[in-house]
């Protein structure tokens, strides 16, 4: 049974992960190389239960509980004790093979070792793991890892089925929403289904059909506005799936389906013009660094979250004293 939790990187990622379990009550230890890294993880646990509890999420504990759930540590030795140990540092193959078997090395035969990647295969990652073979799952939890509900679930040919079974009721135990990706692909599942919209979306942009604007307008308040409430298949059924098969029959053929590079990504590049980050992208976001317009993008996150996930809102009368 997993009754504690390592996180292994105080990014953006691993932070959110570890704030995910410690207010739901798991002793979470959070590792990085970093002190200055853990120092502005530390920061964000009081900004985001502010946050949250200002929102009306119910959260349980008490600050000073939820505090004592987590700790910081500079040295992998300290998680050896942990019974379950997510990494979720940068997509750098061999940083992460190297960890794995650290952990190989250091952890009880019991402990449980999952990756965070989105990008890298799971069987390369773990490829020198001997010890834990048949302990290791891929989380790919999605940004931001404490407010988005899903985490996709993928084991390896040599996963136990109980060590599986058993990750995923800890995470749905603590308020995450799980999917099982039964082949290693690249890029998993929600991923790749973002990628081709985005593929298709550029092309319409790029090919003079539409503006950046009611681009977004289009996704927001359309697709989106559904996806809000429903799965693309029960959306297809709804349609009819007699309708959806003449639609498919007849877009697929004309819809992008090559790999291109697009100027209007190419060039922002180019440029500087990255995102949020440095203040412009496809939009311009003047007069506030970057930290602000996450918190913007968040309370929105944790407002809708609470919207589609009902349960996790304070009752009422909670919420009034």
């Amino acid at each position: 049974m997993i009754k504690n939790l390592g996180v292994i990187g105080a990014g953006t990622m691993g932070f959110g992960i570890a704030f995910q379990f410690a207010i739901n009550g798991v002793p979470s230890k959070l590792c990085d190389v970093s002190e200055e890294t853990l120092a502005t993880a530390k920061q964000k646990f009081d900004v985001y239960l502010n946050l949250f509890r200002s929102e009306g999420y119910e959260i349980r504990l008490s600050d000073e509980e939820i505090k004592k759930n987590i700790s910081y540590t500079t040295s992998m030795e300290d998680l050896a004790g942990c019974d379950f140990i997510i990494e979720s540092v940068s997509e750098n193959l061999a940083l992460k093979q190297k960890l794995f078997k650290q952990l190989d090395d250091i952890c009880a035969p019991q402990t449980i070792l999952a990756s965070n990647t989105s990008s890298l295969k799971l069987s390369d990652i773990t490829e020198n793991v001997e010890k834990h073979k048949e302990q290791i799952v891929l989380t790919h939890f999605f940004n931001p890892p404490h407010i988005v509900p899903l985490v996709e679930l993928l084991r390896t040919e040599h996963t136990r089925e109980e060590v599986f079974n058993e990750v995923k009721a800890f995470l749905e135990q603590n308020g995450k929403v799980t999917i099982e990706v039964k082949k290693e692909v690249a890029g998993l599942v929600a991923n790749r289904i973002q990628v081709a919209m985005a593929r298709e979306a550029l092309s319409l942009i790029e090919d003079g059909v539409v503006s950046e604007e009611d681009l977004d307008t289009a996704i927001f308040d359309g697709p989106g506005f559904r996806f809000s409430s429903s799965g693309l298949l029960k959306i297809i059924d709804f349609g009819g799936l007699d309708i959806w098969k003449v639609v498919l029959e007849e877009l697929q053929p004309k819809i992008e389906s090559q790999s291109r590079k697009f100027s209007i990504i190419e060039d922002r590049v180019a440029n500087g013009s990255i995102g949020v980050k440095n203040g412009a992208g496809f939009y311009d976001y003047p007069g506030k660094g970057f930290n602000e317009y996450v918190m913007e993008r968040d309370k929105k996150l944790v407002q809708h979250l609470l919207n589609t996930h009902p349960e996790l809102k304070k009752k009422k009368e909670e919420t009034a004293k």
